[in-house]
């Protein structure tokens, strides 16, 4: 349950060098475990609606989303700011949407997030992943947005909960690290303790029909 990662483990509120997420103040990050130079916080990813045409998916609901994320200075590569999967409608298709905050410690080439997303029941629904071959020079920060895939309204609806992590980094000298994944995975299973190793690997995205909006 997430509710594990909010209890005993918090050893501390910080806020994250002045990011911003959609326009809006610093969120409070709380970090609520540590393994190694891996870091897991948590955040809010803002209100569960989804705004469409003229009405809104869940609005009579006061939720908001939680955003875990696993940050790892070993990798070179850090969250600047809170990262999470938020559902977004892009008529005719519902999809998930993030807008990913990165800081290079060093030289970096290409990496890889993912986001592992679970519903509202805190069951598993899928790994989101964004690849960017872009040089990034030590220090730099920036934003990357990303949309995934084509779904129905009702997966959507549900969605409550993600996992982010970056899961790869090339650097400018060529040398790749893949990170490790025991961090994201035992934050996951925090939420659902069935996640295994290979729910952490991403699946093809859903192919949209044919003459439909991608």
């Amino acid at each position: 349950m997430i509710a594990k990662l909010g209890s005993s483990l918090i050893t501390a509120v910080l806020f994250l060098g002045g990011s911003r997420l959609d326009g809006q103040a610093p969120k409070d990050v709380v970090i609520v475990q540590t393994n190694g130079t891996a870091i897991t916080t948590q955040a809010s990813g803002g209100s569960v609606k989804i705004p469409h045409g003229l009405g809104v998916v869940s609005s009579r609901s006061t939720l908001e989303l939680q955003w875990v994320m696993v940050t790892d200075s070993s990798l070179g590569l850090l969250f600047d700011g809170p990262v999470g999967a938020s559902g977004v409608f892009d008529d005719p298709w519902y999809r998930y949407s993030a807008d990913m905050h990165m800081r290079a410690l060093q030289s970096i080439a290409a990496f890889e997030v993912r986001i592992l997303t679970f519903d509202i029941w805190h069951q598993f629904t899928g790994t989101l992943s964004f690849s960017q071959l872009e040089d990034l020079a030590t220090n730099q920060k920036k934003n990357f947005g990303r949309v995934w895939g084509i779904y129905g309204e009702s997966q959507l609806r549900d969605h409550f909960i993600s996992v982010a992590y970056v899961a790869k980094v090339r650097y400018a000298d060529g040398r790749t690290v893949i990170a490790d994944p025991t961090p994201a995975l035992k934050a996951a299973q925090a939420i659902q303790g069935s996640v295994t190793l290979q729910d952490l690997e991403p699946k093809p995205e859903p192919v949209p029909l044919t003459g439909k909006k991608t």
